[in-house]
Protein backbone atom coordinates (compact mmCIF):
# COMPACT_ATOMS: atom_id res chain seq x y z
CA UNK A 1 0.00 0.00 0.00
CA UNK A 2 2.61 2.58 0.97
CA UNK A 3 4.78 1.57 -2.35
CA UNK A 4 1.39 2.44 -4.57
CA UNK A 5 0.83 5.85 -2.62
CA UNK A 6 4.60 6.34 -3.22
CA UNK A 7 4.02 6.14 -6.93
CA UNK A 8 1.49 8.39 -6.25
CA UNK A 9 3.35 11.24 -4.55
CA UNK A 10 3.43 13.90 -8.09
CA UNK A 11 -0.10 12.59 -8.59
CA UNK A 12 -2.23 16.29 -8.52
CA UNK A 13 -5.39 14.40 -9.16
CA UNK A 14 -5.03 12.00 -6.91
CA UNK A 15 -4.23 13.65 -3.79
CA UNK A 16 -6.54 16.54 -4.69
CA UNK A 17 -9.31 13.53 -4.55
CA UNK A 18 -7.98 12.37 -1.63
CA UNK A 19 -8.10 16.36 0.36
CA UNK A 20 -11.71 16.38 -0.75
CA UNK A 21 -12.55 13.40 0.73
CA UNK A 22 -11.20 14.55 3.97
CA UNK A 23 -13.34 17.85 3.68
CA UNK A 24 -16.52 15.78 3.26
CA UNK A 25 -15.95 14.41 6.49
CA UNK A 26 -14.69 17.21 7.96
CA UNK A 27 -17.81 19.27 7.12
CA UNK A 28 -20.34 16.41 8.02
CA UNK A 29 -18.52 16.75 11.28
CA UNK A 30 -20.21 19.69 11.91
CA UNK A 31 -23.48 18.26 11.19
CA UNK A 32 -23.27 14.68 12.78
CA UNK A 33 -20.52 13.14 14.65
CA UNK A 34 -21.66 9.66 13.82
CA UNK A 35 -22.24 10.74 9.89
CA UNK A 36 -18.74 11.55 9.92
CA UNK A 37 -17.72 8.84 11.50
CA UNK A 38 -20.13 6.25 9.08
CA UNK A 39 -18.05 8.70 6.33
CA UNK A 40 -14.35 7.69 7.89
CA UNK A 41 -15.15 4.15 8.19
CA UNK A 42 -16.75 4.19 4.28
CA UNK A 43 -13.13 5.39 3.04
CA UNK A 44 -11.63 3.08 5.00
CA UNK A 45 -13.16 0.15 4.10
CA UNK A 46 -12.92 1.80 0.47
CA UNK A 47 -9.04 2.19 0.94
CA UNK A 48 -8.96 -1.62 1.97
CA UNK A 49 -11.38 -2.50 -1.24
CA UNK A 50 -9.40 -0.78 -3.76
CA UNK A 51 -6.30 -3.76 -2.83
CA UNK A 52 -8.52 -6.39 -4.42
CA UNK A 53 -11.40 -4.49 -6.62
CA UNK A 54 -10.68 -4.40 -10.40
CA UNK A 55 -8.48 -7.41 -10.25
CA UNK A 56 -9.44 -10.96 -11.26
CA UNK A 57 -8.56 -12.57 -7.88
CA UNK A 58 -10.69 -9.58 -5.86
CA UNK A 59 -13.37 -10.18 -8.05
CA UNK A 60 -13.06 -13.99 -7.60
CA UNK A 61 -12.69 -13.38 -3.87
CA UNK A 62 -15.75 -11.13 -3.93
CA UNK A 63 -17.90 -13.64 -6.41
CA UNK A 64 -17.32 -16.22 -3.31
CA UNK A 65 -18.62 -14.42 -0.42
CA UNK A 66 -21.58 -13.39 -2.59
CA UNK A 67 -22.45 -16.65 -3.11
CA UNK A 68 -21.71 -18.56 0.06
CA UNK A 69 -23.51 -15.62 2.01
CA UNK A 70 -26.17 -15.78 -0.21
CA UNK A 71 -26.78 -20.24 0.10
CA UNK A 72 -25.28 -20.34 3.35
CA UNK A 73 -27.09 -17.54 5.70
CA UNK A 74 -30.63 -17.81 6.13
CA UNK A 75 -32.78 -15.65 4.27
CA UNK A 76 -34.18 -13.58 7.50
CA UNK A 77 -30.61 -12.71 8.30
CA UNK A 78 -29.58 -11.97 4.54
CA UNK A 79 -32.30 -8.71 4.88
CA UNK A 80 -31.71 -7.91 8.03
CA UNK A 81 -28.68 -6.06 8.06
CA UNK A 82 -28.34 -3.05 5.35
CA UNK A 83 -26.04 -0.13 5.05
CA UNK A 84 -28.06 3.36 6.33
CA UNK A 85 -28.24 5.52 3.11
CA UNK A 86 -30.77 7.84 3.07
CA UNK A 87 -33.63 6.86 5.70
CA UNK A 88 -33.71 3.74 3.93
CA UNK A 89 -30.87 1.22 3.24
CA UNK A 90 -29.01 -1.23 1.27
CA UNK A 91 -29.03 -4.50 2.34
CA UNK A 92 -25.57 -6.36 2.70
CA UNK A 93 -25.79 -8.54 -0.15
CA UNK A 94 -26.99 -6.28 -2.15
CA UNK A 95 -23.98 -4.07 -1.58
CA UNK A 96 -21.41 -7.24 -2.00
CA UNK A 97 -23.48 -8.03 -5.64
CA UNK A 98 -23.01 -4.28 -6.18
CA UNK A 99 -19.18 -4.63 -5.34
CA UNK A 100 -18.82 -7.89 -7.30
CA UNK A 101 -20.39 -5.76 -11.11
CA UNK A 102 -17.88 -2.87 -10.42
CA UNK A 103 -15.14 -5.08 -9.67
CA UNK A 104 -15.82 -6.88 -12.69
CA UNK A 105 -16.32 -3.76 -14.69
CA UNK A 106 -12.76 -2.78 -13.42
CA UNK A 107 -10.81 -5.89 -14.36
CA UNK A 108 -12.32 -5.98 -17.75
CA UNK A 109 -11.46 -2.32 -18.57
CA UNK A 110 -8.29 -2.35 -17.24
CA UNK A 111 -6.37 -5.49 -18.43
CA UNK A 112 -4.22 -5.03 -21.12
CA UNK A 113 -5.60 -7.65 -22.79
CA UNK A 114 -9.21 -7.72 -22.73
CA UNK A 115 -10.79 -10.90 -20.87
CA UNK A 116 -12.20 -13.51 -23.36
CA UNK A 117 -15.87 -14.49 -22.18
CA UNK A 118 -16.92 -17.66 -22.48
CA UNK A 119 -18.57 -18.61 -25.54
CA UNK A 120 -22.51 -19.65 -25.27
CA UNK A 121 -25.77 -18.99 -26.74
CA UNK A 122 -26.94 -18.10 -23.60
CA UNK A 123 -25.23 -14.98 -23.26
CA UNK A 124 -27.62 -13.14 -25.67
CA UNK A 125 -31.13 -14.62 -24.30
CA UNK A 126 -30.01 -13.45 -20.59
CA UNK A 127 -28.41 -10.25 -20.94
CA UNK A 128 -31.66 -9.33 -23.03
CA UNK A 129 -33.75 -10.74 -19.83
CA UNK A 130 -31.71 -8.81 -17.87
CA UNK A 131 -32.68 -5.61 -19.76
CA UNK A 132 -36.10 -6.59 -19.33
CA UNK A 133 -35.69 -7.05 -16.29
CA UNK A 134 -35.50 -2.98 -15.81
CA UNK A 135 -38.18 -2.15 -18.17
CA UNK A 136 -40.48 -4.24 -16.62
CA UNK A 137 -39.46 -2.30 -13.09
CA UNK A 138 -40.28 0.78 -15.10
CA UNK A 139 -43.32 -0.84 -15.89
CA UNK A 140 -44.11 -1.33 -12.59
CA UNK A 141 -43.10 2.59 -10.87
CA UNK A 142 -45.51 3.84 -13.77
CA UNK A 143 -48.44 1.86 -12.88
CA UNK A 144 -47.61 2.92 -8.82
CA UNK A 145 -46.30 -0.19 -8.13
CA UNK A 146 -44.95 -0.22 -3.96
CA UNK A 147 -41.58 0.54 -4.89
CA UNK A 148 -40.50 -1.64 -1.90
CA UNK A 149 -42.01 -4.53 -3.75
CA UNK A 150 -40.47 -3.49 -7.06
CA UNK A 151 -36.85 -3.76 -5.56
CA UNK A 152 -37.64 -6.67 -3.96
CA UNK A 153 -38.66 -8.40 -7.28
CA UNK A 154 -35.93 -6.99 -8.97
CA UNK A 155 -33.23 -8.32 -6.19
CA UNK A 156 -34.01 -11.91 -7.20
CA UNK A 157 -33.63 -11.44 -10.78
CA UNK A 158 -30.82 -9.48 -10.73
CA UNK A 159 -28.44 -12.68 -9.61
CA UNK A 160 -28.78 -13.57 -13.15
CA UNK A 161 -26.10 -11.44 -13.72
CA UNK A 162 -23.47 -13.79 -11.98
CA UNK A 163 -23.98 -15.93 -15.07
CA UNK A 164 -21.74 -13.34 -17.00
CA UNK A 165 -19.24 -13.19 -14.05
CA UNK A 166 -18.81 -17.02 -14.11
CA UNK A 167 -18.45 -17.13 -17.88
CA UNK A 168 -15.71 -14.15 -17.61
CA UNK A 169 -13.73 -15.44 -14.51
CA UNK A 170 -13.99 -19.28 -15.28
CA UNK A 171 -12.13 -19.69 -18.27
CA UNK A 172 -9.73 -22.23 -17.19
CA UNK A 173 -10.67 -25.96 -15.36
CA UNK A 174 -8.62 -24.69 -12.21
CA UNK A 175 -11.31 -21.91 -11.78
CA UNK A 176 -14.02 -23.55 -12.78
CA UNK A 177 -13.07 -26.36 -10.01
CA UNK A 178 -12.53 -23.83 -7.90
CA UNK A 179 -16.38 -22.42 -7.90
CA UNK A 180 -17.29 -26.16 -7.58
CA UNK A 181 -15.71 -26.60 -4.55
CA UNK A 182 -17.36 -23.94 -2.89
CA UNK A 183 -20.89 -24.68 -3.82
CA UNK A 184 -19.94 -27.84 -2.50
CA UNK A 185 -18.54 -26.97 0.88
CA UNK A 186 -22.10 -24.59 1.38
CA UNK A 187 -24.14 -27.91 1.11
CA UNK A 188 -23.14 -29.54 4.37
CA UNK A 189 -22.89 -26.29 6.22
CA UNK A 190 -26.51 -25.70 5.33
CA UNK A 191 -27.50 -29.27 6.41
CA UNK A 192 -25.66 -28.67 10.00
CA UNK A 193 -27.30 -24.85 10.42
CA UNK A 194 -31.01 -26.92 9.67
CA UNK A 195 -30.06 -29.71 12.39
CA UNK A 196 -29.26 -27.03 14.37
CA UNK A 197 -32.46 -25.18 13.69
CA UNK A 198 -34.57 -28.66 13.89
CA UNK A 199 -33.23 -28.93 17.11
CA UNK A 200 -34.86 -25.54 18.02
CA UNK A 201 -37.80 -26.75 17.37
CA UNK A 202 -38.32 -24.68 14.15
CA UNK A 203 -39.24 -27.03 11.75
CA UNK A 204 -42.89 -26.20 9.62
CA UNK A 205 -45.89 -28.44 10.86
CA UNK A 206 -47.42 -30.37 7.34
CA UNK A 207 -50.71 -31.98 6.04
CA UNK A 208 -50.08 -35.69 5.46
CA UNK A 209 -47.23 -36.82 7.94
CA UNK A 210 -47.14 -38.46 10.88
CA UNK A 211 -47.66 -36.49 14.35
CA UNK A 212 -44.62 -35.29 15.34
CA UNK A 213 -42.60 -35.24 12.27
CA UNK A 214 -41.91 -31.52 10.60
CA UNK A 215 -40.17 -30.12 7.66
CA UNK A 216 -36.59 -30.02 7.84
CA UNK A 217 -35.84 -26.21 8.54
CA UNK A 218 -33.61 -25.79 6.00
CA UNK A 219 -33.57 -24.05 2.05
CA UNK A 220 -35.27 -27.40 0.36
CA UNK A 221 -33.96 -26.10 -3.11
CA UNK A 222 -30.03 -26.63 -1.90
CA UNK A 223 -30.50 -30.35 -1.37
CA UNK A 224 -32.35 -30.87 -4.45
CA UNK A 225 -29.88 -29.02 -6.95
CA UNK A 226 -26.66 -30.33 -4.98
CA UNK A 227 -28.75 -34.13 -5.23
CA UNK A 228 -28.98 -33.83 -9.19
CA UNK A 229 -25.36 -32.48 -10.02
CA UNK A 230 -23.56 -34.51 -7.56
CA UNK A 231 -25.80 -38.31 -8.63
CA UNK A 232 -24.58 -36.86 -12.05
CA UNK A 233 -21.02 -36.79 -11.03
CA UNK A 234 -21.21 -40.71 -9.70
CA UNK A 235 -23.38 -41.52 -12.56
CA UNK A 236 -20.95 -40.36 -15.43
CA UNK A 237 -17.20 -41.32 -13.49
CA UNK A 238 -15.05 -43.27 -15.65
CA UNK A 239 -15.12 -46.95 -14.82
CA UNK A 240 -12.11 -48.28 -12.48
CA UNK A 241 -11.07 -44.99 -11.11
CA UNK A 242 -12.05 -44.18 -7.36
CA UNK A 243 -14.88 -41.84 -6.56
CA UNK A 244 -13.78 -39.74 -3.50
CA UNK A 245 -15.34 -40.36 -0.27
CA UNK A 246 -16.31 -36.97 -0.05
CA UNK A 247 -18.53 -37.35 -3.00
CA UNK A 248 -20.62 -40.15 -1.63
CA UNK A 249 -20.66 -38.32 1.86
CA UNK A 250 -21.93 -35.13 -0.07
CA UNK A 251 -24.62 -37.21 -2.00
CA UNK A 252 -25.82 -38.85 1.06
CA UNK A 253 -26.13 -35.24 2.83
CA UNK A 254 -28.07 -33.90 0.00
CA UNK A 255 -30.44 -36.78 -0.01
CA UNK A 256 -30.78 -36.62 2.93
CA UNK A 257 -31.74 -33.16 2.95
CA UNK A 258 -34.07 -33.35 0.40
CA UNK A 259 -35.71 -36.60 1.51
CA UNK A 260 -36.30 -34.74 5.22
CA UNK A 261 -37.60 -31.61 3.94
CA UNK A 262 -41.38 -33.71 2.62
CA UNK A 263 -41.55 -31.05 -0.27
CA UNK A 264 -43.60 -33.22 -2.69
CA UNK A 265 -42.48 -30.72 -5.73
CA UNK A 266 -39.18 -31.55 -4.87
CA UNK A 267 -38.86 -35.14 -5.45
CA UNK A 268 -41.08 -34.99 -8.45
CA UNK A 269 -38.68 -32.93 -10.22
CA UNK A 270 -35.84 -35.21 -9.05
CA UNK A 271 -37.17 -37.95 -10.78
CA UNK A 272 -37.40 -35.88 -13.63
CA UNK A 273 -34.42 -34.65 -13.68
CA UNK A 274 -33.81 -38.52 -13.26
CA UNK A 275 -35.25 -39.28 -16.33
CA UNK A 276 -33.72 -36.45 -18.44
CA UNK A 277 -30.46 -38.33 -17.66
CA UNK A 278 -31.58 -41.72 -18.65
CA UNK A 279 -32.36 -39.49 -22.05
CA UNK A 280 -28.53 -37.77 -22.64
CA UNK A 281 -26.38 -39.91 -21.18
CA UNK A 282 -24.88 -43.07 -22.74
CA UNK A 283 -26.05 -47.11 -22.51
CA UNK A 284 -23.09 -47.53 -20.13
CA UNK A 285 -23.69 -44.51 -17.57
CA UNK A 286 -27.39 -45.22 -18.12
CA UNK A 287 -27.23 -48.55 -16.47
CA UNK A 288 -24.98 -47.08 -13.71
CA UNK A 289 -27.55 -44.47 -13.01
CA UNK A 290 -30.40 -46.58 -12.78
CA UNK A 291 -28.49 -49.35 -10.84
CA UNK A 292 -27.43 -46.47 -8.52
CA UNK A 293 -30.96 -44.86 -8.07
CA UNK A 294 -32.45 -48.60 -6.87
CA UNK A 295 -29.31 -49.01 -4.63
CA UNK A 296 -30.28 -45.59 -3.05
CA UNK A 297 -33.47 -45.69 -2.67
CA UNK A 298 -33.69 -48.81 -0.62
CA UNK A 299 -31.22 -48.03 1.51
CA UNK A 300 -32.65 -44.73 2.68
CA UNK A 301 -36.08 -47.15 2.94
CA UNK A 302 -34.52 -49.38 5.03
CA UNK A 303 -32.38 -46.76 7.00
CA UNK A 304 -35.57 -44.10 7.55
CA UNK A 305 -37.66 -47.24 8.49
CA UNK A 306 -35.65 -48.93 11.11
CA UNK A 307 -34.22 -45.80 12.30
CA UNK A 308 -37.20 -43.08 12.20
CA UNK A 309 -40.50 -45.14 11.43
CA UNK A 310 -42.87 -42.15 11.78
CA UNK A 311 -40.12 -40.08 9.12
CA UNK A 312 -40.52 -43.06 6.88
CA UNK A 313 -44.81 -43.29 6.93
CA UNK A 314 -44.58 -39.76 6.55
CA UNK A 315 -42.37 -39.64 2.95
CA UNK A 316 -44.71 -42.28 1.98
CA UNK A 317 -47.72 -40.40 2.93
CA UNK A 318 -46.38 -37.02 1.32
CA UNK A 319 -45.37 -39.03 -1.51
CA UNK A 320 -48.92 -40.68 -2.22
CA UNK A 321 -50.48 -37.43 -1.82
CA UNK A 322 -48.90 -35.56 -4.86
CA UNK A 323 -51.82 -36.20 -6.59
CA UNK A 324 -54.23 -35.21 -3.82
CA UNK A 325 -56.18 -32.35 -5.85
CA UNK A 326 -58.30 -31.31 -2.41
CA UNK A 327 -55.78 -30.63 -0.76
CA UNK A 328 -56.10 -27.63 1.16
CA UNK A 329 -52.92 -26.34 -0.34
CA UNK A 330 -53.19 -26.92 -3.98
CA UNK A 331 -57.05 -25.28 -3.67
CA UNK A 332 -54.39 -22.17 -2.41
CA UNK A 333 -52.46 -22.37 -5.58
CA UNK A 334 -55.61 -22.77 -7.71
CA UNK A 335 -56.83 -19.50 -6.09
CA UNK A 336 -53.84 -17.89 -6.64
CA UNK A 337 -53.69 -19.02 -10.24
CA UNK A 338 -57.48 -17.90 -11.01
CA UNK A 339 -56.70 -14.81 -9.66
CA UNK A 340 -53.15 -13.59 -11.50
CA UNK A 341 -54.97 -14.94 -14.41
CA UNK A 342 -57.61 -12.58 -14.53
CA UNK A 343 -54.54 -9.85 -14.25
CA UNK A 344 -52.56 -11.29 -16.82
CA UNK A 345 -55.58 -11.65 -19.06
CA UNK A 346 -55.62 -7.35 -18.79
CA UNK A 347 -51.90 -6.90 -19.73
CA UNK A 348 -50.78 -10.01 -21.30
CA UNK A 349 -47.87 -8.71 -23.63
CA UNK A 350 -45.82 -6.41 -21.41
CA UNK A 351 -47.31 -7.64 -18.17
CA UNK A 352 -47.97 -5.96 -15.77
CA UNK A 353 -44.64 -5.07 -14.13
CA UNK A 354 -42.45 -5.47 -11.00
CA UNK A 355 -44.55 -5.39 -7.34
CA UNK A 356 -47.34 -5.88 -8.50
CA UNK A 357 -49.82 -7.23 -6.17
CA UNK A 358 -53.43 -9.26 -6.88
CA UNK A 359 -56.42 -9.69 -4.30
CA UNK A 360 -56.19 -13.48 -3.27
CA UNK A 361 -59.83 -14.74 -2.14
CA UNK A 362 -59.60 -16.86 0.95
CA UNK A 363 -63.22 -16.07 2.26
CA UNK A 364 -63.87 -19.80 1.20
CA UNK A 365 -61.49 -20.68 4.59
CA UNK A 366 -62.85 -18.13 6.80
CA UNK A 367 -60.43 -15.64 6.24
CA UNK A 368 -61.07 -12.35 4.76
CA UNK A 369 -59.33 -11.45 1.14
CA UNK A 370 -55.93 -9.55 0.91
CA UNK A 371 -53.15 -8.15 -1.02
CA UNK A 372 -50.25 -10.64 -1.81
CA UNK A 373 -47.87 -10.30 -4.45
CA UNK A 374 -46.31 -14.28 -3.73
CA UNK A 375 -47.33 -16.80 -6.32
CA UNK A 376 -46.74 -20.50 -6.10
CA UNK A 377 -46.24 -20.91 -9.96
CA UNK A 378 -43.28 -19.54 -11.38
CA UNK A 379 -44.75 -19.31 -15.17
CA UNK A 380 -47.68 -17.21 -14.14
CA UNK A 381 -45.16 -15.06 -11.85
CA UNK A 382 -42.98 -14.49 -15.03
CA UNK A 383 -46.08 -13.23 -17.26
CA UNK A 384 -47.49 -11.49 -14.66
CA UNK A 385 -44.58 -9.16 -14.43
CA UNK A 386 -43.33 -9.48 -17.28
CA UNK A 387 -45.28 -10.61 -19.72
CA UNK A 388 -45.81 -12.50 -22.90
CA UNK A 389 -42.10 -10.75 -23.80
CA UNK A 390 -40.66 -11.22 -20.46
CA UNK A 391 -41.36 -14.26 -20.07
CA UNK A 392 -40.21 -15.30 -24.37
CA UNK A 393 -36.74 -14.22 -22.93
CA UNK A 394 -36.53 -16.62 -20.01
CA UNK A 395 -37.87 -19.37 -22.76
CA UNK A 396 -35.29 -18.62 -24.83
CA UNK A 397 -32.92 -18.81 -22.04
CA UNK A 398 -34.17 -22.34 -21.19
CA UNK A 399 -34.05 -23.34 -25.06
CA UNK A 400 -30.48 -21.90 -25.78
CA UNK A 401 -29.06 -24.02 -22.23
CA UNK A 402 -30.92 -27.12 -22.90
CA UNK A 403 -30.40 -27.69 -26.61
CA UNK A 404 -27.58 -26.83 -29.01
CA UNK A 405 -25.40 -27.88 -26.51
CA UNK A 406 -26.35 -31.76 -28.10
CA UNK A 407 -24.66 -31.18 -31.11
CA UNK A 408 -21.09 -32.00 -29.22
CA UNK A 409 -22.40 -34.57 -26.88
CA UNK A 410 -21.30 -37.18 -27.96
CA UNK A 411 -17.84 -35.97 -29.55
CA UNK A 412 -17.35 -34.98 -25.35
CA UNK A 413 -14.20 -36.64 -23.74
CA UNK A 414 -15.33 -38.81 -21.14
CA UNK A 415 -12.14 -39.14 -18.68
CA UNK A 416 -12.87 -35.60 -16.97
CA UNK A 417 -15.99 -36.84 -14.71
CA UNK A 418 -15.18 -32.84 -12.92
CA UNK A 419 -16.01 -31.04 -16.23
CA UNK A 420 -18.39 -33.94 -17.65
CA UNK A 421 -20.61 -34.14 -14.52
CA UNK A 422 -21.26 -30.18 -14.65
CA UNK A 423 -22.17 -30.05 -18.36
CA UNK A 424 -25.15 -32.93 -17.89
CA UNK A 425 -25.72 -32.22 -14.43
CA UNK A 426 -26.27 -28.70 -14.79
CA UNK A 427 -29.06 -29.02 -17.33
CA UNK A 428 -30.40 -31.81 -15.39
CA UNK A 429 -30.30 -29.43 -12.58
CA UNK A 430 -32.03 -26.54 -14.76
CA UNK A 431 -34.76 -29.14 -15.47
CA UNK A 432 -35.40 -30.24 -11.99
CA UNK A 433 -36.36 -26.22 -11.31
CA UNK A 434 -38.44 -25.77 -14.25
CA UNK A 435 -40.56 -28.82 -12.89
CA UNK A 436 -40.60 -27.71 -9.55
CA UNK A 437 -41.15 -24.33 -10.32
CA UNK A 438 -44.57 -24.94 -11.37
CA UNK A 439 -45.41 -25.12 -7.70
CA UNK A 440 -42.70 -23.57 -6.25
CA UNK A 441 -41.16 -20.28 -7.26
CA UNK A 442 -37.81 -21.39 -7.87
CA UNK A 443 -36.93 -19.59 -10.91
CA UNK A 444 -37.45 -15.78 -9.60
CA UNK A 445 -36.01 -16.93 -5.65
CA UNK A 446 -32.76 -15.71 -4.72
CA UNK A 447 -30.80 -18.60 -3.65
CA UNK A 448 -31.77 -20.94 -6.34
CA UNK A 449 -31.62 -18.23 -8.86
CA UNK A 450 -27.77 -17.47 -7.41
CA UNK A 451 -26.47 -21.60 -7.56
CA UNK A 452 -28.78 -21.59 -11.46
CA UNK A 453 -26.86 -18.76 -12.62
CA UNK A 454 -23.42 -19.62 -11.10
CA UNK A 455 -23.83 -23.86 -12.43
CA UNK A 456 -25.13 -22.19 -15.54
CA UNK A 457 -22.30 -20.07 -16.05
CA UNK A 458 -19.75 -23.48 -15.20
CA UNK A 459 -21.54 -25.78 -17.19
CA UNK A 460 -21.09 -23.59 -20.47
CA UNK A 461 -17.41 -22.76 -19.56
CA UNK A 462 -16.73 -26.87 -18.81
CA UNK A 463 -18.97 -27.79 -22.33
CA UNK A 464 -16.18 -25.41 -24.12
CA UNK A 465 -13.43 -26.93 -22.45
CA UNK A 466 -13.91 -30.03 -23.13
CA UNK A 467 -15.28 -29.01 -26.85
CA UNK A 468 -11.73 -27.66 -27.21
CA UNK A 469 -9.54 -30.75 -25.71
CA UNK A 470 -11.49 -32.78 -28.03
CA UNK A 471 -10.55 -30.42 -31.00
CA UNK A 472 -7.30 -30.66 -29.88
CA UNK A 473 -6.95 -34.22 -29.84
CA UNK A 474 -8.54 -34.96 -33.33
CA UNK A 475 -6.11 -32.09 -35.07
CA UNK A 476 -3.55 -34.45 -33.30
CA UNK A 477 -4.64 -38.20 -34.46
CA UNK A 478 -4.95 -35.67 -38.40
CA UNK A 479 -1.42 -34.78 -37.99
CA UNK A 480 0.46 -37.68 -36.55
CA UNK A 481 0.06 -39.65 -40.48
CA UNK A 482 1.37 -36.60 -41.87
CA UNK A 483 4.32 -36.49 -39.83
CA UNK A 484 5.11 -40.44 -40.13
CA UNK A 485 4.76 -40.13 -43.98
CA UNK A 486 7.58 -37.34 -43.67
CA UNK A 487 9.97 -39.50 -42.03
Amino acid sequence: MIARLAHRRDDVLFWGFVAAVELVVVLAAFRSPGLAAALAAAVGILALLSLVIGSRRGTLLIAGVLVAVTIVLPGDLALQYRLPIGGGGIFIVDFLLALLLVSLSLYVLAERDRPRMIESPVRLPIGLLLGWVLIAALIGVMSGNDVKLILQDARSLAYYVLFFVVVVLATDRRTVLVFMRLLAVCVPIVFALGVVFAALGQGMALDYVEPGVSRFPAPDDVFLMSSVVTLTFIAVWPSGRPRPRWLWLLLFVSLLGLVLSLVRGNWVAFAVSVVYLLLVLRVRERVRLVALSILLAAVFAAGLAVAQPAVFRSVISRALAVTAVEDRNVQWRLIENRAVGEQIAQRPWLGNGLGKEYLFDWSRYGVAPYRKTYIHNDYYWFVHRLGVVGFGLFIWVAFAYLVPWMKARATLPRDDPWLLGLVYGGRAMFVALLTVSVTSPRLSAKLSVTVLAVVMGLSEAALVLLRERARAELEGTREEPSAEASE
